[in-house]
């Protein structure tokens, strides 16, 4: 996790230090002049990636998430020439648990416990907010704008699916347990990479793709009396996200 991050931000840092250079080198008359804030709205896709999307149910990281909308306010301020500090408030739904996920995990319960059988009901969705800020650079190219950014911060959930699992024919686990469905809050990173077309009277449309990872939130199980078979204690989040927009400068 540290390592991506890391990547991320040595290559942002590798961009601007060179196109500074570059800057450095002309004419105090030919020096770029600081680019203006911005703010604006956007929605798009965001995919779930990685452990968040996988249905193993052998996995205890797998999260069964899917493919859902995402909204939110992207902007930046400018402090010295192309730098920024930019921000992204976001909120996204990646779904929730489908009857075949269902079908799968109960089997697992089934198998793992050498139960006769195994009833699983899952509730509620995958939704959260994304907060992130971080260093930005821009490039400009006539009437494009060219933004990077690495950034931090945290995933908000307001709910992650719930399970509830019924066994039959296990002494050792006779009641239902409930894998509950948690509003933790994660610290959380990634970068980001968009293109603003300059409409003229301090208006541009966006397209931006974002990448946001994280540990995820705790997740607590109730009415386990059994350790045996799948236990979810942690749920990591991955997202990539594919956004438009629309942005005002300032």
């Amino acid at each position: 996790m540290k390592k991506i991050f890391t990547l991320i931000t040595a290559a942002l840092m590798m961009l601007i230090v060179l196109n500074a250079r570059a800057q450095d080198s002309q004419n105090d008359g030919d020096a770029p002049a600081k680019l203006k804030s911005y703010i604006g709205i956007f929605g798009g896709q965001s995919r779930a990636l990685s452990d968040f999307k996988s249905t193993d149910y052998s996995n205890p990281k797998a999260g069964f998430a899917k493919n859902g909308f995402v909204m939110g306010i992207d902007g930046a301020v400018y402090f010295y020439k192309h730098f920024a500090i930019g921000y992204t408030i976001s909120k996204q739904d990646q779904g929730n648990l489908t009857f075949d996920d269902d079908q799968k995990i109960s089997q697992g319960y089934t198998d793992d416990f050498k139960a006769d059988g195994s009833t699983v009901t899952a509730d509620k969705r995958y939704r959260s907010y994304n907060i992130l800020l971080g260093p930005q650079y821009t490039f400009v190219y006539h009437s494009l704008r060219f933004d990077l950014r690495a950034s931090a911060g945290v995933i908000k959930n307001t709910a992650t699916p719930s399970v509830e699992v019924a066994i039959t024919g296990v002494p050792a686990q006779t009641a239902t347990f409930t894998q509950q469905s948690s509003k933790g809050t994660a610290f959380a990173y990634g970068g980001s990479a968009a293109i603003r077309f300059d409409m003229g009277s301090g208006w541009d449309l966006l397209l931006k793709g974002n990448y946001v990872k994280s540990d995820g939130p705790t997740i607590s199980t109730t009415g386990r009396t059994s350790n045996v078979a799948r236990i979810v204690t942690k749920q990591p989040m991955t997202e990539g996200q594919i956004v438009f927009g629309l942005v005002k400068e300032f």
